[in-house]
């Protein structure tokens, strides 16, 4: 007996209802596992590698095609000229301030008026042992030396340690690790002869120091129109280095005809507001800028990172070194703990206040 045809109906509706069982079995071969927690970690850092490699290769890059000039080289603001010997190459402003800021990681504050850098022969910015001589001129007029004699090692270093939490609070609240100048690496002193300042200092990420600090050695060319800065930046295991390199860099920087310190006339030069002793207090305990007695100066990435954690940043390091290993044949050095450490800690990026 045939079904009625409302009965029928309702009995194809319900078969066409029920899922296929062939299509029921393959549906969940068609669906994609899931992605495990470790699987998607491996696959950020591999990303982040990858990053950090591709900038490695571009800063590399940058590096070897940088113009290195030997001989004789102008410096017209400053109105002086170097005389590089051999074995010493100059890097001009912008090339110079891409080492300082975007591969030893400076504030933008830090390398503000540099003219260059003067290097060894063969320097290799990506190597720990690095260095270099950053020139740059303050056109404050002419520096009385008459207040020399009153220079106190002992009182300004106290002096500067007096204020040190507040400008490290300071740099804090702008994304910066704390800076602590642990010692005088050379005691300020003039050199009345030559009208010369010196300073070095012996910086670091820890109050006590670390045995991965970095040097900062100054010397200030007393000139008829502002001082000529040339500071090292190198590590403080380099400090004999160092001292024995300036002593033959610093008679290749000399101001010109009509421009020394003996040039002053009193009659129509403008005289500094500060003097000698003015300037070691102020120049070599600390170069102060923006509201909160911002505290900048000339590090090595090498030594201790001062600004924020960047992705890959490590990556970079590493792929740099490689990179530049490939290029000279040389085998890089190691990077260190210390540095490792520092860099893989992330902080907020630093923003400037307003009007500073």
């Amino acid at each position: 007996m045939p079904l009625p045809r409302p009965l029928f109906l309702a009995c194809l509706l319900l078969l066409g209802l029920q899922p296929n069982r062939a299509t029921a079995q393959a549906a969940p071969a068609s669906e994609k596992p899931a992605v495990s927690a470790e699987a998607a970690q491996a696959q950020a850092a591999a990303e982040e590698k990858k990053k950090g490699v591709d900038r490695a290769l571009a800063m590399a890059k940058r590096f070897k095609e940088m113009p290195q000039l030997a001989g004789k080289v102008a410096l017209t603001e400053a109105k002086a000229t170097l005389q590089l010997k051999e074995g010493y190459r100059f890097i001009a402003k912008d090339d110079a301030a891409y080492i300082l800021s975007d591969i030893w990681r400076n504030p933008k504050e830090a390398i503000a008026g540099v003219h260059g850098i003067i290097v060894p022969q063969g320097f290799n910015p990506f190597q720990e042992d690095a260095w270099c001589v950053v020139v740059s001129f303050d056109k404050c007029g002419y520096v009385k030396d008459d207040d020399a004699a009153e220079i106190d090692a002992k009182k300004l270093l106290t002096a500067f340690h007096e204020h040190e939490e507040e400008i490290n609070e300071a740099r804090k609240k702008r994304g910066y690790d704390e800076l602590w100048c642990v010692d005088w690496a050379e005691n300020p002193h003039y050199d009345k002869a030559r009208h010369i300042i010196f300073w070095a200092k012996r910086l670091s990420s820890v109050r006590a120091g670390t045995d991965q600090d970095t040097l900062n050695y100054d010397a200030r060319c007393l000139g008829r129109r502002g001082l000529l800065s040339l500071n090292a930046v190198a590590n403080m295991k380099q400090l004999p280095e160092i001292k024995q390199a300036m002593e033959g860099i610093i008679p290749q920087a000399n101001f010109d005809a009509g421009e020394t310190y003996a040039d002053f006339n009193s009659s129509t030069d403008h005289v500094a507001e500060y003097t000698v002793l003015g300037i070691v207090a102020a120049g070599a305990a600390a170069k102060l800028l923006g509201k909160g007695a911002f505290l900048v100066v000339l590090l090595k990435f090498g030594k201790f990172l001062i600004i924020p954690f960047i992705a890959g940043w490590k990556y970079i390091v590493k792929g740099c070194r490689w990179v530049w290993g490939k290029v000279t044949g040389q085998k890089p050095a190691p990077a260190t703990e210390t540095s490792a450490q520092i860099a893989e800690t992330p902080t907020a990026p630093p923003q400037d206040p307003p009007n500073a």
